[in-house]
């Protein structure tokens, strides 16, 4: 039976939350990355309070990568804390982005985020990552 033990239960609630998060990660930042510089410009305007003195549309690029490698080392498990830490990063701006002009549902959402990788950098990638896979071999 593969859910006979606790411990598999575990491991296959963090694979269906990392492979879940990583679809979400990658539906929102791939179409947008690949839609070109106005796409880039967009979501750069709306995080230019970041100010680090770069274009808007550099920003928005960045900002759409970092979430799609996040996607994929949630996936794979490679980099998996690494990328934790930056989706904590990028999601936290966001809910700052939304708090600050008063859009209260993504606000929440954001937040809800911020907390799933916050949890997600100290549980690790769980048993079912194909890094821990390789690792073993």
């Amino acid at each position: 039976m593969f859910f006979n033990t606790q411990d598999r239960k575990i491991h296959f609630g963090l694979l269906f939350m990392r492979i879940g998060l990583a679809a979400l990660l990658l539906l929102h930042a791939l179409p947008k990355l690949l839609a070109g510089m106005n796409a880039w410009k967009s979501l750069g305007t709306n995080l230019a309070f970041i100010n680090i003195g770069v274009p808007e549309s550099f920003l928005g690029l960045l900002i759409l990568a970092l979430e799609a490698l996040g996607g994929i080392s949630l996936v794979f498990g490679y980099f998996f804390r690494v990328g934790c830490v930056i989706l904590f990063i990028i999601f936290g701006l966001y809910t700052f982005n939304y708090f600050m002009i008063e859009y209260n549902t993504l606000t929440l959402w954001s937040l809800g985020l911020v907390a799933v990788f916050f949890g997600l950098i100290f549980t690790g990638p769980g048993r079912y990552a194909i890094a821990v896979k390789l690792e073993k071999k």
